[in-house]
This record gives C-alpha cells, structure tokens and sequence, in this order.
C-alpha cells in the first residue's frame, strides 16, 4: 500500500511540473489558430470554436518572417560551430594538463559568464564598430559566442576529466598526436557531453535578444527575437493570432531539436557534473 502511495504522490507531481511546464505553450498554440474576432469574444475561450491557420500564412505577409528565420538559423548554428570548436580545445585542455594559472582561468571563465549580459554590450559595441562589422552576422556570431564559451568550457572540462587519461596514454603510445587522440578516441566517448554543450550554446543563440537588437539594423541580418517585437506597438494595434503564430514557430525548431537530442543532454549534463 505504502508502494502505491507513494507512485500516486510521483505521479501527482509528475503531472503538475507537466501542466505548469506545457500550459503556456498550449495556450500559445490556441490562441494561434483562433480568428482574431474570437480573441476578444466575450468569456474565455479555451478552445476555438472555429480553428484556422490563416494566422500562419498571414505572418508572412506582414513581416519578412522567412528572412529573419533564415538569419536564426545562420547565427546559430556558425555560434554552435565557432564556440564548440573554441570550447572542446580549452575543455580538453584544462582537464588535462597542469599549468601556471589554470584554477585562475577556470574561476575568470565562470565570473565573465556570471557578468550580466548588459555590462558587456558597450565594450562589444566599440569594438565591433572598430572592426567594422555592425549589423553583419559577424557581430552576432562573435558576441554569442563570446557569451556562450564559458559555461561551454566548463561543462566539458568536467565531462573530459571523467573520461580515464589511459586511453590518451594509449593512444599517443600507439602514435597518435595529441589532437589524434583527442578526435579519434575522447571525443566519440564524450559526444553525450558534446552534443549537450552544444545544445545549450544553439538553444542560447537562437533565444538571444539583446545582443541582436543592439548590433544590427536592418531586417538583412536581424533575427527571429528582434522580430517578434515588431509585432508590439504599431500604429494599426496588436494582432495577438499573428503574434502567437510566430512565437510557435520560433520556439518549434528549437522544441525539435531538444526532443531529437534529448538523451544525449541528459547523460551530458549528469556526467559532466561529476568529477572524475
């Protein structure tokens, strides 16, 4: 009896982090396929009496959605390749060698991603006017990254530490160099924590706000977040059904790639939150 109990209390729980998890999203989902009159109907519609997708295509129509999709897709995924390239180094790096200064580099790593995001922009805007590349996907890609590689770093330096060092040993023996070993042995063992680093720096790109909205300014390399806002505050008001049509459609790629890849980032985040 005491067994059953306590399945029904999991399962009770279990159930309330799911309706407090999916409410929102469904409730987006409604609202997206709900005519715009029936929106402000008179008592709470929960589920459309008459559904349509007009709201889909019409966000086409209005904004440059396909345009600004594109350009989601392009940061993200050259920030997910820039800042995984950049963090395997270092994290295979620091969690295996010993030099001058390492604590101090992993602890600076950790501070600079606890800095809030804001105190960063005005330096990155100085610089990137010097260089030359505002309102470029250059900008983005860089200060994404930038923003990304600590944690990056420090979640696969604990996942390589818990990789044994005899298989590197082994495998410089056997006359493979460092990155050899690197590449053709510790990463196929850490593709849990690869793929999970990765995720988060993608999810991370994909969601970033403040650093498009600031660095450029034209629809040419803008993304999906500055383009949502554009939805608020125009003269001929807010359409709520467009607005929730392009927020499901944002947030689906992101939902896709969470679910394909979701094993992979569970075993990552656990493993690489133990040290060897």
């Amino acid at each position: 009896m005491r067994l059953g109990s306590t399945w029904w209390w999991k399962g009770m729980a279990a159930a309330l982090i799911l309706f407090f998890t999916l409410a929102p999203f469904v409730w987006i989902t409604m609202i997206s396929i709900t005519h715009e009159s029936g929106l402000f109907a008179q008592g709470v519609q929960y589920v459309p009496r008459n559904p349509t997708i007009a709201n889909y295509f019409n966000i086409f129509k209005v904004i440059n959605f396909g345009r600004a999709f594109g350009n989601s897709v392009i940061v993200a995924l050259a920030t997910t390749v820039l800042a995984m390239s950049v963090s395997v180094a270092a994290g295979y790096a620091f969690a295996r060698f010993e030099f001058p200064g390492r604590r101090f580099l992993t602890v600076g790593l950790l501070l600079i991603y606890m800095l809030p995001t804001i105190v960063l922009l005005i330096p990155m805007l100085a610089i990137f006017k010097i260089m030359g590349i505002l309102n470029t996907y250059a900008a983005l890609i860089l200060a994404e990254s930038t923003h990304a590689i600590p944690f990056a770093v420090y979640l696969l330096t604990n996942f390589f530490v818990t990789v044994p060092r005899d298989l590197d040993e082994a495998a410089l023996i056997d006359g493979c160099s460092r990155f050899g070993a690197l590449i053709r042995v510790v990463m196929p063992m850490a593709i849990p924590g690869v793929i999970a680093a990765a995720l988060f720096v993608f999810i991370a790109s994909w969601n970033n706000f403040l650093f498009a909205f600031m660095f450029t300014a034209s629809e040419d390399v803008r993304t999906l977040p500055v383009l949502l806002r554009g939805f608020v505050g125009g003269e001929a008001g807010i359409f709520w059904g467009q607005v929730m049509a392009a927020a499901v459609m944002t947030t689906l790629p992101v939902a896709i790639v969470f679910l394909v890849f979701q094993r992979y980032l569970i075993r990552g985040l656990a493993a690489g939150a133990v040290k060897g």
